[in-house]
């Protein structure tokens, strides 16, 4: 990734803390994003995606870091 995109994933990743959003909400976004981008077919099955935020949530990944990987997919 090239300093421009880490620009705008950092950029994208301090709005998107700015709303505020609840960690199990970051959690789910996160998860969305993570089984569309990785193809599942699953994707948008509720108990599935609620699995992959499960997963994300134990593994306890920081506020921010929440943020900058959704913003990192997103833009990406």
């Amino acid at each position: 990734m090239n300093d421009e995109k880490i620009s705008h994933v950092n950029i994208a990743a301090y709005y998107l803390a700015q709303k505020g959003y609840t960690y199990d909400k970051l959690c789910w976004m996160l998860a969305e994003r993570q089984l569309l981008v990785q193809r599942d077919q699953r994707y948008n099955q509720e108990n599935r995606i609620k699995e992959k935020a499960a997963e994300i949530f134990f593994s306890g990944p920081n506020y921010d870091v929440l943020c900058y990987l959704i913003s990192e997919i997103d833009i990406l």
